[in-house]
């Protein structure tokens, strides 16, 4: 496949990633994270994937979650880098106030038996 196409494809499954999240279908987000996965929180809590997938199940509902311009670089046929804006819109679970997070997060894209996950996620917050 062509950079192109592959990169398509990982935009595609980026978009995946924030709709399952919001719409709380956390099997599909268990599929699009790689079991060794790193995830660190723009408040610098460090995750691995059943730890975030609890927080993202349990203290957190996503109401929103909003990319920009992503730019993607190969390095070699199984590792991408994707950078770009983010915007998040959350609540605790329970509470009634809405937070909006912005910031902007580098993911590292691993494509292996099952197909390309996300094997490490880190997000920082705009200065305000």
């Amino acid at each position: 496949m062509s950079n192109a196409t592959v990169e398509q494809q990982l935009l595609d499954l980026e978009h995946a990633r924030g709709r399952a999240l919001v719409e709380e279908d956390y099997p599909r987000v268990t599929e699009l994270f790689a079991d060794d996965l790193v995830y660190v929180h723009t408040t610098g809590l460090v995750q691995g994937k059943a730890d975030y997938l609890d927080y993202a199940q349990s203290a957190v509902q996503y109401l929103a979650i909003e990319r920009g311009d992503l730019q993607v670089r190969f390095y070699g046929d199984d590792l991408a880098i994707m950078t770009g804006p983010q915007c998040n819109t959350l609540q605790k679970r329970g509470g009634d106030q809405p937070i909006r997070g912005e910031g902007f997060a580098t993911q590292v894209w691993v494509h292996g038996a099952q197909g390309w996950q996300i094997s490490s996620f880190h997000a920082t917050r705009s200065p305000s």
